[in-house]
């Protein structure tokens, strides 16, 4: 099974995953800021308490509960009072005295609406990031109640220290629970004794909205970044992505089925790492084409070179032929006229393949009943091979195929000279032609040795043979025969495969040839 692949785009993408590390640590930092927050607003609650106490330390006089004293301390509560807090005075006994401001915040003032771009840029952020941020968020409301000074103050702690001498905060939730509530409340003294003491109570409304705007901010930017990162890493991988899979298919259209360089590539004038490369695969194409080119000219030169030496060695040895030699002499010139005839099949063997190369460049295709000329081939084994047997089972009628004649004889040839030659001599060769849905299968069988492991798939290069020493004989074996076979089965955009039989008596060469759709 094919593993998954996972593309560039893909690694890419998922390297910049490493960067949704970031709205967490963002988050870490808004949390450690609202810590900062409440505790800077605890001081600040806790100074305006002191404030307050620092101008009625001393003064009994406001505590004798006169009507006059009560609007004095509202006096003094309204100089110092801030706008969202709420601030009040209670005497010893935890009865208020006078009280003055409110929790709820004022109304916000109307802004501006943006234009442009910035006018995009809010739309987004109200009717998209806003509902995003509401459920991740605790939102700060002034749509609460709070009982609290229905109950009696002195159970509050904060009451509680502060009537003890000790400047204290607490936190508390309202009498609904929508909001919190942090109070501070200092000792008010006359002389060395505490006559009562200041509250000043203030909701975390503001301290909530700061953090959700700096969670925001810092959350919008990083989305932003994200997203263009994103942009820009999908750009760049497709590009990438793009540029390897161009060089990919010029490297696989540079060399055809038969491994010729058919086209050599460009190289890049990119100065990056994929331009190196693909200058480098169009040094290394030039490079196989050139030795390509000298190995095809090799036989053709080989042969043209060495058959005027051949032919003055044959010339002399017929001349001493033609002279009276001794015994032992005639011996080694017959010995000498072998070797030059077996060196003269080598030459010819080895320009075969190139000549055959060639004439299927230049071969007309026609269409003609591939049963009948198999039939016909067959026929003439039986002659040529004498007093071997052949058995042929045809399929019935006929099968239409296009390609060329004399190709696919010669490719029969070649396919029942190795079963001849690798066979058993009592045994037949049996030829099969038959139809296997759009195509035709053509298969050559013989008994004899098994094909050894590991060579199935080599079997048809060139210059590959499964002979061992003592098999060769007198005859020529240059590993041609099957790789003639696979060219002619791919210039009829065929298959060519070699199995063993299935009892293991013998190996079975089957080609398959598409026939032609009408």
């Amino acid at each position: 099974m094919t593993p998954a692949r996972l593309g560039i785009r893909g690694k890419l993408l998922a390297v910049l995953s490493v960067f949704l590390v970031i709205p967490w640590l963002g988050y870490a930092y808004v949390a450690e800021l609202e810590r900062f927050l409440r505790e800077a607003q605890e001081r600040t609650l806790a100074g305006t308490a002191q404030a307050v106490a620092t101008a009625l330390h001393d003064r009994p006089a406001l505590f004798a509960r006169e009507g006059a004293a009560v609007p004095e301390i509202d006096e003094i509560l309204q100089a110092l009072s801030r706008t969202t807090a709420r601030i009040f005075v209670v005497d010893a006994q935890g009865q208020v005295l006078a009280r003055a401001g409110s929790l709820r915040r004022p109304p916000p003032a109307e802004a501006r609406e943006p234009h442009g771009l910035a006018r995009l840029g809010a739309w987004i952020e109200r009717y998209a990031l806003h509902p995003l941020y509401a459920l991740l968020l605790k939102q700060p409301t002034e749509d609460f109640s709070d009982d609290f000074l229905g109950r009696p103050l002195p159970f509050a702690k904060e009451v509680d220290g502060a009537l003890a001498g000790i400047l204290t905060t607490d936190r508390r939730p309202s009498g609904d629970g929508r909001v919190t509530i942090v109070a501070a409340a200092h000792p008010i003294w006359v002389g060395d004794r505490v006559h009562g003491a200041v509250v000043v109570e203030e909701t975390t409304n503001a301290v909530l909205a700061e953090r959700n705007r700096a969670f925001e901010r810092l959350f919008t930017l990083v989305l932003g970044v994200t997203l263009v990162g994103a942009v820009a890493l999908t750009v760049f991988a497709t590009r990438l992505s793009t540029r390897i899979r161009r060089l990919r298919d010029e490297v696989e259209q540079a060399i055809d089925a038969k491994g010729r360089v058919r086209r050599i590539a460009a190289g890049s004038h990119a100065g990056d790492e994929i331009g190196d490369l693909s200058r480098s695969f169009s040094s290394v194409l030039s490079r196989l084409a050139d030795s390509a080119k000298h190995r095809e000219e090799l036989a053709s030169r080989l042969s043209h070179e060495l058959r005027t030496p051949i032919a003055v060695v044959r010339s002399s040895l017929d001349n001493l032929q033609g002279n009276a030699l001794e015994p032992g002499a005639k011996v080694y010139v017959e010995r000498a006229q072998g070797g030059l005839d077996r060196l003269a099949q080598i030459l010819t063997r080895m320009s075969e393949a190139a000549r055959l190369e060639q004439s299927m460049d230049r071969a007309d295709f026609e269409r003609f009943d591939l049963v009948a000329l198999v039939r016909g081939c067959v026929e003439g084994y039986r002659s040529a091979y004498a007093p071997r047997e052949f058995v042929l089972e045809a399929a019935a009628g006929t099968v239409a195929f296009d390609g060329a004649p004399d190709l696919c004889a010669q490719m029969l040839d070649k396919l029942c000279a190795n079963a001849v030659e690798f066979g058993r001599p009592d045994r037949p060769v049996v030829v099969r032609i038959e139809r296997a849905g759009d195509a035709a299968v053509l298969s050559v069988a013989n008994e004899g040795p098994p094909l050894p492991e590991g060579l199935r798939e080599r079997l048809f290069d060139s210059m590959v043979s499964v002979r061992e020493e003592g098999q060769r004989g007198e005859r020529v074996h240059l590993g041609l025969g099957l790789y003639i076979v696979r060219l002619i089965a791919q210039a009829h955009r065929g298959t060519v495969r070699a199995d063993n039989r299935a009892d293991g008596s013998g190996v079975v060469v089957a080609v398959t040839l598409p026939l032609p759709l009408s």
